[in-house]
């Protein structure tokens, strides 16, 4: 293949994963400015019932962590 041609290709390449990185970047950034806080993020996710159902499941773990958390702060004060 012509070096030329290569270069081009190499190009366009580059310009089409930019582009592609940009464009999900913003889709990343519209989901952020949507999502406001994390109980308007949890009550979205929590529609979906898989969802729901593993973090129902996962509730008594974080429980024991949120107190383990809590005992070491109030050591700190």
């Amino acid at each position: 293949m012509n070096e030329s041609i290569e270069i081009k290709l190499d190009e366009a390449d580059k310009q089409t994963r930019m582009t592609e990185e940009r464009l999900s970047n913003e889709e990343i950034f519209s989901n952020v400015r949507e999502m406001k806080t994390f109980d308007e993020m949890l009550a979205k996710q929590m529609k979906d019932e898989e969802f729901k159902k593993e973090y129902e499941a996962i509730q008594p773990e974080m429980n024991v962590i949120r107190a383990r958390v809590d005992a070491r702060t109030s050591q700190e004060q």
